[in-house]
């Protein structure tokens, strides 16, 4: 069986270049979507051998999305904001895309 799905609303932020510096603006929402969010926490290796731990979720959804989802856009799961961190995965069979994943991690730990 699976689960139910989250509402998980997406916003980017409008960014302008002022004096050659890039300047983000207010959020704008993209929309929805109802996917499934599995938290979880991800290691990277730097290359001096520092490893950072990371928590976030991976948000799955089945069929097509209606609107684009890039990377850095903002997703608000469980009234926390998550950022996109990594291009989103299409799921295919043959032509039809059938699924996507999104990864969403939290800028900054407080713990």
């Amino acid at each position: 069986m699976i689960p139910p799905t989250e509402q998980v609303p997406f916003t980017r932020h409008q960014v302008t270049v002022e004096h050659g510096r890039r300047i983000a603006g207010e959020p704008v929402e993209l929309g929805s979507l109802g996917v499934l969010v599995a938290p979880g926490t991800f290691e990277r290796v730097a290359e001096a051998g520092r490893v950072t731990v990371a928590t976030g979720c991976d948000l799955y959804l089945r069929g097509k999305p209606p609107f684009e989802v890039m990377a850095g856009d903002t997703a608000m799961v469980r009234g926390e904001p998550l950022t996109v961190t990594r291009t989103p995965e299409e799921w295919r069979r043959g032509d039809t895309v059938i699924g996507v994943q999104y990864h969403a991690e939290r800028r900054k730990d407080t713990t």
